[in-house]
């Protein structure tokens, strides 16, 4: 159902909106984290070793395309917000070509390139071919995603947060299922999981376009409203591209971090995977809160209410702190049984590199939770290049405190990357807030229709 956030209490509105975007991204990660645990039990470590080594990939590239489709549903929102329903009709029938030809273009791209993304990893050779095989049709799977994600999105800029959730959830139960079937019983092995991924997906996304269609009129496109029109095109470009990029480079750091910890051995990398998906589940809060910030932002600048958008993000940014210092506790006193969870019989050496990382990276959760929240606002009221820019500042902190720190930490250096990009990235997005909006008036006329 469609929910309008330009009235009512903030605090309420973003919490209504938030916990369905948490459980959704909880069960989106099981769709990796069954496919870790899974291979991991299994097929055994090398076959996590290789799953993990091409993550870092998958998030570059399915990032890019995500901050399409978020960026592209930014304008509906705006929209939504302006009560333009015309224009929100016109922003999601131009914004399907949009994500479409974008998806077509990378997955052929990244498919072709499949072998020499993974030798400038530094794959190691008892895992290459593995990581070849889980990652060209991951790739494959690319259009799947976009499929899905620009439903989701619109949904979501429309104020409905649930139908994306129970659609997530069905995908979720589908892919375990499917990659039980694949890896177990046809023996498919790691090709096998992301195949399972990709057909979930698939058949969730084309149900929700079948059923939603028919309970939201303002998605029940005329033959009109299909054309693309180049004004809109060009005004969601302007913000999609920037997001595409932003997921990109911070994800490209880590790619690079990647082919460093691929350098010291299978152990380093398995016991690395596992502790990342720990710290993955500690910030999907944050990480909701930021998302349901977009739509809130994005509703609110569109009907010109500016001053609902400052009181948002203090009551995100409370909420965000508060859990940020929970999540450091709790992974510090039991991050070491999540890291276990991930092999059936974890080796001491494996589960000493994830319990090291964690202390390391858990005291920083904080300024963590802080990207999300300010980049989402930014770019719910269009100002997607800034969080860009953040982007590669997070990339050029965490790239330079683990390269340039490594003879003298040893692999330790790269554990701290992390820490120091998210220190970078949430000061620079913090003070590109405040010098927006400490001039905002508390309201001002509703934002245009950016099409012909």
């Amino acid at each position: 159902m469609a929910t309008d956030m330009t009235q009512g209490a903030p605090s309420r509105l973003l919490l209504a909106f938030c916990w369905p975007l948490l459980l959704g991204n909880v069960i989106q990660m099981a769709y990796a984290l069954a496919d870790m645990v899974i291979v991991g039990r299994l097929l055994g470590e090398d076959a996590l070793a290789a799953v993990g080594a091409v993550n870092s990939t998958l998030f570059v590239v399915l990032g890019f395309v995500f901050g399409i489709s978020a960026g592209v549903s930014v304008i509906t929102a705006q929209r939504f917000g302006a009560r333009d329903f015309r224009g929100v009709r016109l922003s999601v029938g131009t914004g399907a070509w949009v994500s479409a030809a974008i998806a077509a273009a990378v997955t052929v791209a990244c498919w072709l390139c499949t072998d020499p993304i993974l030798r400038l990893l530094n794959t190691p050779r008892d895992v290459f071919a593995l990581a070849h095989d889980y990652l060209a049709v991951s790739f494959l799977g690319t259009p799947c995603m976009v499929f899905f994600n620009f439903q989701s999105a619109t949904l979501r800029a429309l104020g409905d947060s649930r139908t994306p959730l129970l659609f997530l959830a069905g995908a979720s139960l589908l892919n375990v299922a499917l990659d039980i079937l694949f890896v177990a019983g046809f023996g498919m092995g790691v090709e096998g999981a992301a195949w399972a991924t990709n057909a979930a997906i698939f058949a969730s996304a084309l149900t929700c376009l079948l059923l939603v269609t028919r309970r939201l009129p303002e998605l029940r496109l005329r033959r009109a409203d299909w054309r693309p029109r180049p004004g809109m095109a060009w005004r969601q470009l302007c913000v999609a591209v920037p997001m595409g990029l932003q997921f990109s480079v911070t994800g490209l750091g880590s790619m690079v971090l990647q082919a460093a910890i691929n350098t010291f051995g299978v152990a380093q990398m398995a016991g690395m995977t596992a502790a990342r998906n720990v710290e993955n589940v500690a910030c999907q809060l944050p990480i909701a809160l930021g998302q349901a910030m977009a739509t809130y932002a994005a509703q609110n600048f569109g009907a010109g209410r500016l001053g609902r958008i400052r009181a948002g993000v203090r009551a995100s940014v409370l909420i965000s702190v508060a859990y940020g210092v929970a999540m450091t506790a709790a992974t510090l006193l039991f991050g070491e049984r999540f890291v276990a969870a991930f092999l059936s019989a974890p080796t001491e050496a494996v589960l000493g590199i994830g319990r090291r990382m964690l202390w390391i990276v858990a005291p920083f959760f904080v300024p963590l939770g802080l990207i999300f929240i300010f980049r989402n606002t930014l770019q719910g009221i269009g100002r997607s290049v800034l969080p860009m820019l953040a982007g590669f500042v997070e990339m050029a902190m965490r790239m330079g405190v683990a390269l340039g720190l490594l003879r003298l930490l040893g692999v330790e250096a790269v554990y701290w990357g992390d820490p120091a990009a998210w220190v970078g990235a949430a000061a620079l997005l913090v003070a590109a807030y405040w010098a927006i909006t400490r001039r905002w008036p508390h309201e001002r006329e509703p934002a245009p229709c950016p099409c012909p």
